[in-house]
């Protein structure tokens, strides 16, 4: 089937499943004793363009909220773990979490004022290197690096990695092939992860000054949102590595790390935890209960159910690309 029909069948597709009765419908039958974690990672202002899934619009993150407001018990990252626990739901809607990762300054910039006018609680997890140093991580840069409309081809087979032809579109077929990019870095080694991004980096030159580009929060800023009492924030670890390509006792350090200057930098405990890229095992969560933490997020796209260990809480990302009536599909339980 062309790819062109195969998108319009999609659309039909989500436009027909998206009206509120089949939703109020799915949500009661799929939701029944179950919170939907939803996964976000930044927010822009509408007027901030760029290709990358993990930002999404104001406008377009303000109408999901209050979709989810008049749907939802929007709870806090505690208050769905009590219900959870406590096996009483005395809602007849079902619950919803909102959950941030990695910590970008439109988390003080944009999100902030949101999450105050509209009454919202809020996790923010925090990978603590970038708020320390002020820098970027690795997959950031990248991203920073490729926008622009110039287009960029990546002969990148002596790093052992393939051929990406960036720029040659724009919007989502843009990213996939961003994302391939990263997703390929990412099955690389640390060390050798680093030395293939300066590399591509070096290649690339300076980032397009007149594009948007993803910053890292401040420590003031990040003091800022956590003295919202609206605001919970999380780990995320120091060096936001892949935890499962780590030795037991580097992802103890960098979790560690993460814990100690988060508490020390907010004043409040750090009770919740997800996991880097979403990749974790046996030994990680071992690591992650015994440092005190009292659950932790993945990146499995499902509804959180009793079932599942508090140290493997499912989450469904949210990114730029997820048009409203899939949003509402993906809430829904769909």
């Amino acid at each position: 089937m062309p790819k062109t029909l195969k998108r319009l069948l999609k659309r039909f597709i989500q436009k027909a499943i998206s009206f509120e009765p089949i939703l109020g419908n799915m949500r009661g039958a799929r939701l029944n004793q179950k919170v939907v974690v939803l996964m976000y990672h930044e927010i822009a202002d509408d007027s901030d363009e760029i290709d990358a899934w993990t930002v999404v619009r104001k406008s377009e993150f303000i109408r999901q909220m209050e979709y989810l407001s008049a749907h939802f018990d929007i709870l806090s990252t505690e208050e769905a773990l009590e219900r959870m626990r406590s096996g009483h739901n005395l809602s007849k809607k079902p619950a919803a979490v909102i959950t941030f990762d990695d910590g970008y300054s439109g988390n003080n910039r944009v999100l902030l004022p949101i999450v105050k006018s509209m009454d919202l609680p809020v996790t923010v997890f925090v990978a603590s290197w970038a708020v320390e140093e002020g820098h970027l991580f690795w997959y950031d840069r990248i991203i920073n690096a490729l926008q622009g409309s110039a287009p960029v081809d990546l002969d990148l087979k002596r790093l052992a990695l393939g051929d990406y032809r960036i720029n040659r579109c724009s919007g989502a077929e843009n990213w996939r092939e961003i994302e391939r990019l990263l997703r390929d870095l990412k099955k690389l080694s640390p060390h050798k992860r680093a030395t293939s991004v300066e590399s591509i980096l070096g290649e690339l030159g300076a980032p397009n000054v007149d594009t948007y580009s993803l910053r890292s929060l401040s420590h003031e800023e990040l003091v800022e949102i956590s003295g919202c009492p609206l605001i919970t924030i999380g780990a995320h670890s120091h060096c936001h590595n892949i935890l499962t390509q780590l030795s037991g006792e580097e992802v103890r350090e960098s979790v560690k790390t993460s814990k100690e200057l988060l508490e020390e930098w907010t004043g409040h405990k750090m009770r919740f935890f997800s996991y880097p890229n979403g990749n974790f095992d046996d030994a990680v969560v071992d690591i992650i209960r015994n440092l005190g933490f009292e659950g932790a997020f993945t990146t499995v796209s499902r509804p959180w159910s009793r079932e599942d260990s508090v140290f493997a809480i499912p989450r469904i990302g949210v990114g730029r690309y997820d048009s409203f009536e899939n949003f509402k599909i993906k809430v829904s339980g769909g």
